[in-house]
């Protein structure tokens, strides 16, 4: 044999020798990653309503199998998440007693409405397709963008939650036309009323000069007298989506309600 040959084949077995010694310590580690990860579910109890597999490529944590509910199967994600910093959620959600659409929107408006944090800057609308919850319109902020969702995550029958609400921008000069409009709005004599309400019936969002109004109110003069008010500010534009009471479709007859 050559030198050459000789020197050729030593690389490659030295080569291959690297190789193992290296994988071999990361096998240790992801089932390090692993053990750790299932410890923390046994600990959570997460087992009695849940069956999870958890495997872990190259540190990176893979959640497989079932849950019973929506909020188990993201409180899975949770704990990984504490161990590894790449986790993949797989996990699908079936509950354990189906409920109706309009069950759990109802149960979805309570958990809404009864948020302590849920004020005149936040406006939210939802919509419910086979236990899919869809969450439009607007929050204060990012902290109650995330309540908001781990709130309806927590009902029975959700099997997911799409969070689509847009945050309120936060520039000194959004945030002083907020305040400017919500003044203006809440002390004029058609509107003064209603500021001392649990739920102030108008909301006002403001994002980068741009003003949208939501809510409903009683008559067409009151969503008019909104609009011109806005249309006063020193808003960039302004969009009245304020809905009249009487304008606003009644809810439907109660069907499917097992």
């Amino acid at each position: 044999m050559s030198g050459t040959s000789a020197n050729r084949i030593a690389s490659a077995t030295l080569g291959l020798a690297s190789a193992l010694f290296l994988a071999a310590p990361a096998a240790a580690d992801d089932a390090e990653i692993r053990n750790r990860v299932e410890k923390r579910f046994a600990k959570a109890g997460l087992e009695q309503d849940t069956d999870i597999e958890v495997r872990v490529e190259d540190g990176v944590v893979h959640l497989e199998g079932i849950a019973l509910s929506l909020h188990d199967a993201r409180e899975a994600e949770r704990l990984a998440r504490k161990v590894a910093k790449t986790v993949i959620n797989e996990i699908r959600v079936f509950p354990e007693r189906p409920r109706s659409d309009r069950k759990i929107r109802k149960d979805a408006e309570k958990a809404i409405h009864s948020f302590a944090r849920y004020g005149v800057f936040d406006a939210v609308d939802l919509r419910v397709d086979s236990g899919l919850v869809s969450l439009h319109g607007f929050v204060l902020d990012d902290g109650r963008r995330r309540d908001l969702e781990d709130r309806l995550a927590r009902i029975d029958g959700v099997r997911d939650v799409h969070n689509d609400l847009r945050l309120q921008g936060r520039s000194a000069y959004d945030e002083r036309l907020r305040r400017q409009l919500y003044a203006r709005i809440y002390n004029d004599p058609l509107f003064v009323r209603y500021a001392s309400w649990p739920e102030p019936p108008v909301r006002i969002f403001v994002d980068r000069g741009r003003v949208t109004l939501a809510g409903t109110v009683a008559s067409r003069v009151e969503q008019t007298a909104l609009g011109l008010m806005a249309r006063e500010s020193l808003a960039f534009s302004v969009q009245n989506g304020v809905q009249v009471e009487s304008d606003r479709p009644k809810e439907d007859s109660p069907r499917n309600e097992g």
